[in-house]
């Protein structure tokens, strides 16, 4: 089963239970007990994650297993490195979760409420009711297929709706995406080529050349050569001795690096445009992807199996389908793209067309899903640790401590979280990368600048 099996099935080594450090827990007493007759409600079930990805009637096999359970103050829901085949959720009350080295505490009326207390096995944290608690359990064995299912569709089937009824309110009462979206149900959208010296590279490289080929290609763009060479010398790469030429940039990057910073320093001219109400968008669109791409980097050095560079130029890939749009709409005058279309419109095409995008410039499929996917928390492919995770991971991070508290699920949540060594990356890892890795974050930034 793919992502959700992840989501619910953890197998990294985790310390002994430990008791909960605020409140005094006893064990629970049996669970069988304890449940009351009021049922588990779809309508319940559409307010927590993953289970609103399924409609009412995808959820209608799950309600009979589904398990409603009080507790009083001091009480213990579960405990930390058991191994249950359940995902609990808060109903009501407060709950403090003990992961060793940290505590958190949910409120029922939060929004983290709607993610799962606990989850994976082994459980993460010790869950103590804080208060007089309500608590739904719920088996994934009838859920792991639905959703499997339903997510499990190859990244070309992910287009723009085909029935213009289905989008957005916004989109639906605005002519210029109506236009756009006529334009590009009809296969007539112009996708930009990618970048010349990035693309000659690029191909190129697929006929295995060597470092002096690859530099006579990137001095036919001597911007592009120069801010190699000023890379190859900043503390990223710095050697015993500086470099003074392309072919010794290439040398000391080496050719997959090279190919992967040549076609990260091209982008920026792509979010370049001649009309100030969408240079304003486009500057915003390039400011994430720059923030996301710094923070692929830094975890891809802290990650095994990761190349940063390729790393960075994946996280840079996170917004690229909106360009299409954005070109499209400068044809248009700014009072026809009031900010609510454009959130929506960019929210709704960035995903599909960066797939299409990245499809047209050949990119490898591990690239071209990130678009797609980037923005989804609870997505996660199957085998080890990808570039599309890394990229959620980074995401995840660029977002901590500037979107409103609680709007970001607990890392721990995370399918993708699932996968990472837990010894190395933690809760308190992705506070303390903020801080320890700001100067690696600020240097990657320089690149782009």
């Amino acid at each position: 089963m793919g992502w959700i099996t992840r989501f619910f099935r953890c197998a990294p080594t985790v310390s002994p239970p430990q008791p909960a450090k605020t409140t005094q827990a006893s064990p629970s007493p049996d669970i069988a007990g304890r449940r009351r007759a009021a049922p588990v409600t779809s309508a319940e079930l559409q307010t927590l994650v993953p289970c609103n990805q399924l409609s009412p009637a995808e959820l209608e096999p799950f309600l009979p297993h589904c398990r409603r359970y009080t507790f009083a103050p001091g009480e213990r829901l579960f405990t930390r490195g058991a191994r249950e085949e359940n995902a609990w959720y808060l109903a009501n009350g407060e709950v403090e979760l003990d992961f060793g080295k940290q505590t958190r505490t949910v409120d029922a009326l939060s929004t983290s409420a709607r993610y799962p207390l606990a989850c994976g096995q082994p459980y993460a944290a010790d869950g103590v009711a804080l208060t007089e608690v309500e608590a739904l359990r719920i088996p994934n064995a009838l859920m792991l297929a639905a959703v499997h299912k339903k997510r499990a569709r190859p990244i070309e089937a992910s287009l723009i709706a085909e029935d213009f009824n289905q989008l957005p309110d916004e989109l639906r009462q605005s002519e210029v995406f109506y236009t756009f979206w006529r334009t590009y149900r009809s296969d007539s959208l112009q996708l930009p080529p990618l970048p010349q010296v990035a693309l000659r590279l690029r191909k190129a490289m697929a006929e295995d050349i060597g470092v002096g080929e690859a530099a006579r290609i990137v001095q036919t763009d001597p911007v592009v050569a120069a801010r190699l060479i000023e890379i190859a010398n900043s503390p990223l790469y710095r050697g015993m001795a500086p470099v003074a030429t392309c072919q010794q940039a290439v040398g000391r990057i080496g050719l997959m690096g090279t190919r992967s910073l040549v076609t990260s320093l091209t982008l920026k001219r792509m979010f370049r445009g001649d009309r100030p109400h969408l240079q304003r968008w486009l500057n915003r669109l390039w400011q994430e992807s720059v923030r996301i791409s710094c923070f692929s980097y830094v975890l891809g050095l802290h990650l095994p199996g990761i190349d940063a560079e390729q790393a960075l130029l994946a996280g840079l890939m996170s917004h690229i389908g909106a360009l299409p749009f954005l070109y499209f709409a400068g044809d248009f005058p700014a009072d026809s793209l009031p900010e609510p279309v454009m959130t929506a419109a960019i929210a709704t095409v960035k995903g599909p067309l960066g797939v299409q995008l990245l499809s047209a410039w050949g990119f490898p499929e591990e690239i071209r899903r990130i678009p797609a996917h980037c923005d989804d928390w609870y997505y996660c492919d199957d085998g080890e640790l990808s570039l599309t995770d890394l990229v959620i991971l980074a995401n995840w991070h660029a977002k901590l401590g500037r979107v409103k508290t609680g709007s970001l699920p607990p890392i721990e949540t995370l399918p993708v979280y699932q996968k990472l060594d837990l010894r190395t990356i933690s809760p308190v890892f992705s506070l303390d990368l903020l801080h320890t890795a700001k100067r690696e974050i600020e240097q990657v930034r320089r690149l782009f600048h």
